[in-house]
């Protein structure tokens, strides 16, 4: 694939993204496209190259690995998808929905009409937000002065933006779903990730974070710059959102083994069975959290998949996943409701990590892609459209 190369390789030297490494793979797991360009530190030409191996951030793409845990603990029975998310974190017994606000600003709460199953925190249902993408979460979190939150307070859980079962709400869910799995395994979560996936796998450079990550933003003039390392709080919990660094090599292996119905193709690792890969990491199960809700029949792209509507520039950029087709959420990421015209096949599934990594796995063609860097704002257009090119490629 001469013509990707170029296309990337033109995009790091002229500074339009920073350094990047790409893979994609066939379900046997040869390399179908597998590079990389640039160095982590878009103004240093001399800092260390980004390779397969250099270690970033990958945040939300934390997210389906902790799912894989969750749906581990379902298969051994411990677990239910119809399980009260507060009887396994007790503070939501008492957790609150925010209605908005009085004349004078203080927060209008309320108890929430339905109960939140494990079920809701797979699939976003369960009403927690991201408050930079919920005007009401927002306003709340600056006045009570936690603005940006990153991770979630399983004892003091902050209100649901709506009522669990009635909206798709990307946020803390997951947060949360991690807690549910520490309070049947006993275990902290980075521990039974690491003992359940991480080390079966053999991935050893994927992990809680524990050390400098470089970055990079992209300010309103269109130019990049490097942000230096910052030391980091050695609190920093395992939260289940976001909290794990790896590298195109370990994530793309991850990957393998979803494609290939929980099975590596490679070393024989079964993390899951192929009915527990086929019914719930690639099936929608949006119209089963949302069976008693309208929500189903949004009228942004003809799904409960809202518009990505970023209230933080800074931080992200207002997007539309999949303009145009037919989308819901899995148990794991988001998926595609129908095939998409010279990319992946319907049941696909794919999301990303807020500093601009994204991947697709697409079960039925057997194919998979991911795309390293370290990047701010989220969603950002010259990846993403390296990211649709790179895709594009593989199915041509």
């Amino acid at each position: 694939m001469e013509s990707l190369d170029n296309v990337f390789a033109k995009a790091v030297a002229e500074k339009r993204v920073p350094g990047i490494a790409v893979a994609a793979l066939n379900r046997d797991g040869s390399i179908i496209y597998k590079n990389s360009w640039g160095t982590v530190d878009i103004d240093d030409p001399s800092s260390a190259p980004m390779t397969s191996t250099t270690k970033i951030q990958i945040a939300s793409m934390t997210k389906v690995v902790v799912s894989v845990a969750a749906l581990q603990l379902l298969e051994q029975g411990k677990l239910s998808m119809n399980d009260l998310v507060e009887d396994y974190i007790p503070a939501w017994e008492n957790i609150t929905v925010l209605d908005g606000f009085d004349a004078n600003d203080k927060p209008i709460l309320r108890a929430p009409k339905t109960k939140a199953t494990t079920l809701h925190l797979f699939t976003h249902t369960a009403g927690p937000g991201a408050w930079f993408l919920n005007e009401n979460l927002n306003k709340y979190s600056l006045l009570t002065g936690k603005p940006g939150q990153i991770w979630a307070d399983p004892l003091h859980p902050d209100p649901l933006a709506s009522d669990p079962g009635t909206a798709w709400n990307y946020g803390h869910s997951t947060d949360y779903l991690g807690h549910v799995i520490e309070a049947i395994s006993g275990l902290r979560l980075d521990v039974y990730i690491g003992q359940n996936i991480l080390q079966p796998l053999g991935l050893t450079n994927t992990g809680l974070v524990s050390h400098e990550i470089h970055s990079h933003f992209r300010d309103p003039n269109d130019t990049i710059t490097s942000t230096p390392p910052v030391a980091l709080d050695p609190s920093y919990p395992p939260f289940g959102g976001g909290y794990l660094v790896s590298t195109l090599d370990d994530y793309s292996n991850f990957l393998l083994t979803l494609v290939n119905y929980g099975t590596h193709p490679i070393s024989g690792v079964t993390l899951l069975q192929p009915s527990t890969v086929k019914d719930y990491l690639f099936t929608d199960l949006l119209a089963l959290a949302l069976s008693n809700s309208t929500a189903c029949k949004n009228p942004n792209s003809g799904g409960p998949i809202p518009l990505w509507n970023s209230l933080t520039p800074s931080l992200s950029n207002s997007y539309e996943f999949l303009p145009g087709t037919a989308k819901g959420w899995s148990a794991g990421f988001l998926v595609n409701n129908e095939d998409i015209k010279g990319r992946r096949r319907k049941g696909g599934g794919t999301w990303a990590g807020i500093f601009n990594s994204f991947y697709w796995v697409d079960l039925e063609a057997g194919k998979l892609g991911v795309v390293f860097t370290n990047l701010l704002p989220f969603l950002d257009g010259e990846v993403l459209a390296l990211f649709e090119r790179l895709e594009r490629e593989v199915y041509k």
